[in-house]
């Protein structure tokens, strides 16, 4: 018997849903490394599988400091011109609006007009973000830029390059973005973006057993030897476990049964695992078919079955535990971090 009158989980990508599992150790890293007197790191980066929990980290963090009075947090498009949304988001933030009031020089682009005290013209939106900035720090007030889904694109590059001088020139202006394992190594690889190799990564590992067991036994009203199994199932994967309990509950089941769990995979395959797939190399897909079932399974065995030398397979063995498919479990065997990714596998 259900808690709620309403379905307490959502499947909806990006949106903190009401039974949100935090991940305290994450988040405060962040934020007491950010909120420092003299941060060691002023950027970091969340990496991790779709539907991992990127962007509810990030959206968590950035609600924190929007709570801070001395703290403009700025959101820009990632597609679009970075700088000049940047630029934009501080002026219209209702924290940072009142100091730009002086109009000794005016600079208008966007539809906007900025007013901002001084006496030399502003001619280019990294001039202007700067003469911000300056005012910005000048009131002990700090930056957070947030930018969700990072990736390769020129307007990324040209982003990151110009924030690298203002982080050299002191000002006080925190990145935090999230991004695909992939997407986030091929901008580090740029040979002018160095810096951004150094960057510290937060890589989310799966949520706690015993957390979602406890939401599921709390939200659905399950007994706690079926809110353990059905914890057990999602593998700790963040969309998955509301997938579960969102199922569960529309479907009224006190139990897990076939019919529940096919609806599971569907989902799976339709919001995650079929982008998933189509995104890994065709030797990466062959290497995981090479599985054969959800258990762990010995290397040695892959070898035989995909008919790969030892070394071959190490290469690709590393790609995929870095895009966090497959972990180790203990020595010598490798399993999906996936939930039920090889029914999903079998029809590939």
């Amino acid at each position: 018997m259900s808690n709620t009158e309403y379905n307490p989980f959502s499947i909806t990508f990006g949106i903190e849903p009401q039974n949100y599992i935090e991940r305290i150790k994450e988040s405060q890293k962040i934020i007491s490394e950010f909120s420092a007197e003299i941060p060691s790191n002023c950027v970091y980066i969340i990496t991790g599988l779709r539907g991992s929990g990127k962007t509810v980290l990030l959206s968590t963090i950035a609600n924190y400091f929007m709570e801070d009075n001395d703290w403009i947090v700025v959101d820009p498009d990632p597609k679009d011109n970075i700088l000049e949304n940047v630029a934009s988001e501080i002026y219209e933030t209702g924290k940072a609006k009142r100091l730009f009031t002086k109009t000794e020089f005016n600079f208008s682009f966007k539809g906007l007009t900025f007013s901002i005290e001084g006496s030399e013209p502003v001619s280019t939106v990294n001039t202007l973000l700067k003469k911000m900035l300056n005012l910005i720090k000048s009131r002990g007030k700090r930056v957070l830029i947030t930018i969700d889904e990072a990736d390769n694109s020129k307007e990324m590059k040209l982003f990151i390059q110009a924030y690298q001088s203002l982080i050299r020139l002191k000002y006080p202006v925190m990145l935090l973005m999230t991004g695909l394992y992939d997407n986030i190594s091929k901008l580090q690889e740029d040979k002018s973006l160095t810096f951004l190799y150094r960057s510290p990564k937060i890589y989310l590992s799966p949520l706690n057993i015993a957390s979602i067991s406890s939401s599921y036994s709390f939200y659905l009203g399950v007994s706690n030897e079926l809110a353990e199994k059905m914890a057990r199932l999602t593998k700790g994967y963040a969309f998955a476990y509301q997938v579960l309990g969102y199922l569960f509950y529309e479907n009224r089941k006190s139990k897990l049964d076939d019919d529940l769990l096919i609806k599971f995979d569907n989902y799976m395959a339709e919001y995650v695992y079929d982008k998933l797939y189509s995104e890994l190399t065709v030797k990466e897909q062959e290497i995981l078919k090479s599985f054969g079932s959800n258990e762990a399974v010995r290397i040695k065995e892959l070898c035989d079955r995909s008919n790969y030398d030892i070394k071959y397979i190490s290469v690709y063995r590393d790609r995929l535990i870095k895009k966090g498919i497959i972990y180790s479990p203990s020595y010598g065997t490798l399993e999906f971090t996936l939930p039920r990714f090889w029914n999903f596998l079998i029809y590939k």
